[in-house]
């Protein structure tokens, strides 16, 4: 062989296997994102994180928030001369405890204000504390789950809602963002919600007329990610953009670790943004990667799980697929309300029993008409030929 062929061949070969791991994202050709760091390094501190992401750093003070029910954190102090850390955490349950293994030199003082905490810690002089929060009642715990709100009134109705339904923590099935700056104003409710919120990306969050990608790892977390809580693992799937090979990346990562964990569960949740199917007839609104329906099926039916949670097509609906029970909730701007002139959308409901299957139920969104203000409901009623709907839609909200 030629050595300009071999030097060919060997870029071709170290492509591929880069690609194999790292995968690649299209439309909008790239790679996938790099996780957020569970590290921080100074000459001073050292953090360890599970289930938390960094925010923000400066001096001594950090913001952090959970990514879920029951995060860690173990803080090492090297140097003697800052004894004083100041650790602002966001997205914990106002009901989560605090453990503290610590000398008895060490003073953590915690305060709670809803979903947030700042924790002053004192005396931290080249020892380590450990930080960890469980909820009060780890047997049994409700969520609510939809997608598709954008990021204004109708994510605050949402977020409203689940607090009326006593949820105890919220999954959001992504497309937060429909422009207008909606991706701030959305991170924004999720960092002031009335319980804590987990959010899977969808397409309009990961690429927007360009890759915008970066605040939804900076502000929220990593886009596969699992916890296990009250017997039951969730699973955070991403499935925004089209992913090739199927199998690579952080997600095939996570499903591989998954599959090879001794940690028994009771039940599993899996929760994404795309539909395996749409179920409306002619449409096809859902995962079309080469190969991606097939890899999640097959991910999911090797752990046993059962239960996939999504958006997308922004109806409520329900799908057994081969075994596997697809939970369309993607009503979160209500707009079925506005064609049905009806309060019509709905929002999914999880009971979590320690040791049982997760029972679902379909709750009523009840959004207020005030609350119906995206500006893709004219444009969706447009295209879709509501005419009527669209002029009786204009006329309301001028009243």
């Amino acid at each position: 062989m030629k050595r300009r062929h071999f030097l060919v061949a060997g870029g071709l070969l170290a492509t591929g296997s880069y690609i194999n791991h790292r995968a690649l994202r299209y439309p909008r050709l790239s790679f996938e994102p790099t996780n957020p760091v569970n590290k921080y390094a100074s000459a001073q501190t050292q953090l360890d994180l599970k289930d938390l992401i960094i925010n923000q750093q400066a001096n001594n003070q950090f913001s952090v928030r959970a990514i879920a029910p029951e995060p860690k954190l173990e803080i090492t102090q090297l140097e003697s001369s800052s004894n004083h850390l100041s650790i602002n955490i966001n997205n914990l349950a106002p009901s989560a405890i605090l453990k503290i293994d610590a000398a008895s030199s060490v003073n953590v003082h915690e305060q709670i204000s809803g979903i947030n905490r700042l924790i002053e810690i004192n005396g931290l002089t080249k020892q380590s504390v450990s930080l960890s929060w469980s909820l009060a009642d780890s047997n049994t715990l409700s969520f609510a789950a939809i997608g598709d709100s954008g990021g204004g009134h109708e994510l605050e109705w949402c977020l409203t809602r689940a607090q009326q339904l006593s949820v105890d923590f919220f999954l959001h099935l992504g497309d937060f963002n429909y422009g207008n700056d909606e991706y701030d104003l959305a991170i924004e409710k999720f960092y002031n919600a009335p319980m804590p919120v987990y959010v899977s990306i969808g397409n309009h969050d990961f690429n927007d007329g360009g890759l915008i990608y970066q605040q939804f790892l900076q502000k929220l977390g990593p886009m596969n990610h699992s916890f296990v809580v009250a017997g039951t693992r969730f699973i955070n799937i991403d499935t925004a953009v089209n992913f090739f090979p199927a199998y690579a990346g952080n997600r095939g990562d996570l499903m591989r670790a998954i599959t090879s964990s001794s940690k028994q569960v009771d039940d599993h949740v899996v929760f994404t943004h795309k539909p395996f199917f749409d179920t409306r007839i002619g449409e096809d609104h859902d995962i079309s990667g080469i190969g991606e329906k097939n890899w999640l099926y097959n991910a999911m039916h090797s752990i046993e799980a059962k239960n996939l949670l999504c958006g997308h097509v922004h109806l409520s609906s329900e799908y057994d697929h081969k075994g596997i029970y697809q939970w369309i909730a993607g009503e979160g701007l209500g707009h079925e309300d506005l064609v049905h002139q009806a309060q019509v959308s709905k929002i999914l409901i999880g009971k979590v029993n320690n040791e049982l299957a997760v029972n679902y139920e379909w709750q009523n969104l009840n959004m207020p008409w005030e609350m119906h203000q995206s500006h893709t409901h004219e444009k969706k009623l447009k295209d879709y030929g509501n005419m009527e709907q669209l002029e009786w839609y204009l006329e309301s909200i001028k009243s």
